[in-house]
């Protein structure tokens, strides 16, 4: 591995996407321990359902970190960044590993919260080294590297984390995710040719230049329609499988091992037809299968379509195709983000997509709960064809709307000879 500064440009792409892929994995790894497992095991060892919901606050690093993004456009390198943040969650894993909840719930809840900010921040830098990395010809490759990370993470954090805590405990699980994140650091560690900026920004990097940033204002406009349609749907689809009477065991494999596994084959899938196809049509083809299950979704939530098989193939499909679109959503976010300022304009979009997560899921509660499953589904049904609809328009115009320099890859990138299947 020491050998990666001095590989071959045609090896570059390789080393670029396993990169990728190892960084969002260790912060996925670490989100998904903190938000999915973690209750958990916090309710094995008798902690109140009232203490556990305050373990929402600890995605707030995630909502704000458009806050503090301009710093890492501003000061050092991405790798830099990213290195000082993986060691730091490995000091926390270690620190968390000296404090069982069921004895010392406070302090590590602050550690949790330091951890989360710390993971947030290693969004941020891997963020803008993905775009900086890149091209707009080969972002399709580096998105589904990105999301396929992120589902790696999943499995480890959630998948593995669970078995290790229950058969070692406490202690031995901490220890474990500092290894997982460790070796997850090795390739950012020997990669040192990469996250270097070829010259310093034009201006001070910030929230005004994001005002002046073309594609990216047109983008938001997208991004809130598009995910107020995936995130109202979605947030209700395990409450959903419970009240139509599906065992815990059974949601558990179908929402968690079996939604990461086709998540992952769904981001393979859909890089390779971005690349092919580009993300716009892309986008708008992933949409209207997804809608297509949520159609399926509200026919059983309506009485009319019943079959627990069916119901299970519905929600997988569901699963696979929020992951190829993503990867096709994630490479415009990249087209639409100045390298001048790409940490800050990444985590604008970013922090809008959790800030609508939180408020659909909200809305969806109300919905389902006054009027039924049936009108959540119907109307993300709807909002995703309309949303299919304005990516085909878009994918139109976008060439014409990107700024020139958005293109320009500052560290070694992905030849675009090998950027076509």
């Amino acid at each position: 591995m020491t050998g990666i500064a001095e590989h071959s440009t045609r090896a570059t792409p390789y080393i670029v996407l396993g990169l990728l892929s190892g960084l969002y994995a260790a912060q996925s790894a670490t989100g998904s321990m903190v938000q999915t497992a973690l209750p958990v095991a916090l309710r094995d060892t008798g902690v109140s359902l009232d203490r556990i919901g305050f373990l929402a606050i600890l995605i707030m690093p995630w909502a704000l970190k458009f806050l503090w993004a301009p710093l890492v456009d501003r000061f050092g390198t991405q790798r830099n960044w990213i290195l000082v943040c993986q060691l730091a969650l490995i000091v926390f894993f270690g620190v968390a590993a000296r404090l069982p909840p069921e004895t010392h719930l406070p302090s590590l809840s602050i550690v949790l919260l330091a951890m989360a900010f710390v993971a947030a921040t290693q969004d941020v830098a891997t963020d803008s080294l993905a775009v900086h990395a890149t091209t707009q010809e080969t972002r399709g490759k580096a998105s589904g590297a990105s999301t396929g990370g992120g589902y790696l993470g999943f499995l480890i954090g959630s998948g593995l984390w669970l078995p290790i805590y229950a058969y070692a405990g406490w202690a031995a699980s901490m220890w474990a995710m500092a290894s997982f994140i460790a070796v997850l650091t090795l390739p950012t560690l020997a990669a040192t040719h990469i996250g270097r900026h070829a010259s310093r920004p034009r201006g001070r990097p910030g929230f005004r230049a994001v005002l002046s940033n073309r594609p990216l204002v047109g983008g938001i406009g997208f991004l809130i329609l598009y995910q107020c349609g995936v995130r109202l749907g979605t947030s209700m689809l395990s409450p959903f499988m419970v009240d139509i009477g599906f065992p815990v065991a059974t949601i558990g494999w179908v929402r968690g091992a079996g939604g990461a596994v086709v998540g992952l084959i769904g981001a393979l899938a859909g890089a390779a037809l971005v690349q092919r196809f580009g993300s716009g049509r892309t986008l708008a083809a992933f949409a209207a299968v997804n809608l297509l299950a949520f159609a399926g979704l509200a026919l059983f939530a309506f009485g009319i379509w019943q079959g627990d098989i069916a119901a299970i193939v519905l929600l997988l499909v569901q699963a696979a195709a929020v992951a190829m679109s993503f990867v096709a959503l994630y490479a415009m976010m990249m087209n639409w983000s100045d390298t001048e300022q790409a940490a800050t304009d990444f985590a604008v979009l970013q922090s809008l997509d959790a800030a609508l997560a939180v408020a659909m899921g909200v809305i969806a509660g109300v919905i389902a709960q006054h009027a039924g499953y049936g009108v959540v589904f119907a109307a993300t049904a709807l909002l995703l064809a309309f949303a299919a609809w304005r990516s085909l328009r878009r994918a139109r115009s976008i060439a014409i709307l990107l700024p020139r320099h958005s293109s320009t890859a500052v560290v070694p990138s992905l030849p675009v000879q090998e950027s076509r299947p």
